[in-house]
């Protein structure tokens, strides 16, 4: 049912190692460049990224066909998406989309979004979560598809720790934890979907303001950080978990 990659897990795992360091580097290059080149060049190199992915699976596609969407897997996923609506508005995403239709640099904002949406989808729920899935397919490793999306959801956390050279560590810490969470969740609409361009779209919204917005002044309580982001992650996680039970009880009729 899981489509095969082109790719062996290892290859995946290093190319996506490779465009991540390539892509540090180069915004350390061009540091004194203007945003508006940064973000066109961010753009350009997150479109390279997603190629690299597609070539290493030949699609975006993660099965030959779609998982059926049961009642309670319907109930999770909701969930899932109800708090992170309530996150949205907590964190006044909206407002902060508004902003960017009556700002001056419109289309550099809208470029650093759309580019840090397609290369982290492209890099942690497109070449990351397929190596792991390889590896745990040729492991034979049961509940394959949930361990992989969280493997992939730490490494996407992980990478945020970059962050720490330019950021006060409390809030890069806040950032860390949240990464893991929503990319987990990202990973369950990947497979619900059975494409990225849906976890690229919702990324997308949630990293779409101004520049602005992003800075390290403030950050949320970590109460209140904690209470979003672990009811996500454990019902993205839920939600996971239920769509690994499906894949065994296809498996296992198939064998009959």
């Amino acid at each position: 049912m899981i489509k095969l990659n082109r790719w062996q897990w290892g290859r995946q795992l290093q190319w996506g190692i490779v465009l991540f360091v390539i892509f540090i580097f180069l915004n350390l290059f061009f540091f004194d460049t203007t945003d508006y080149f940064k973000s066109v060049f961010n753009l350009v190199f997150s479109l390279i990224t997603l190629i690299v992915f597609m070539i290493s699976t030949g699609s975006t596609k993660f099965t030959e066909k779609r998982f059926k969407l049961t009642k309670q897997l319907l109930i999770w996923i909701s969930i899932c998406l109800a708090v992170t609506v309530s996150e949205m508005l907590i964190y006044d995403i909206p407002d902060n989309i508004y902003t960017v239709f009556t700002h001056s640099q419109f289309w550099t904002n809208t470029f650093f979004a759309l580019s840090a949406a397609i290369f982290e989808e492209s890099l942690c729920r497109g070449l990351f979560f397929s190596a792991f899935i390889g590896l745990g397919t040729y492991r034979s490793s049961k509940f394959n598809i949930t361990k992989s999306a969280i493997y992939s959801s730490l490494l996407f956390g992980a990478l945020h720790s970059i962050n720490l050279f330019s950021g006060p560590a409390t809030i890069v810490l806040q950032q860390i934890f949240s990464a893991i969470a929503i990319g987990t969740l990202l990973v369950a609409i990947r497979v619900i979907t059975n494409g990225l361009f849906p976890p690229i779209l919702i990324h997308f919204i949630l990293d779409w303001g101004p520049l602005t917005s992003y800075s390290y002044d403030t950050g949320s309580s970590w109460g209140l950080t904690l209470t979003i982001f672990t009811i996500i992650f454990l019902a993205s996680t839920k939600t996971l978990f239920l769509l690994d039970q499906q894949l065994q009880n296809f498996q296992i009729d198939k064998t009959k």
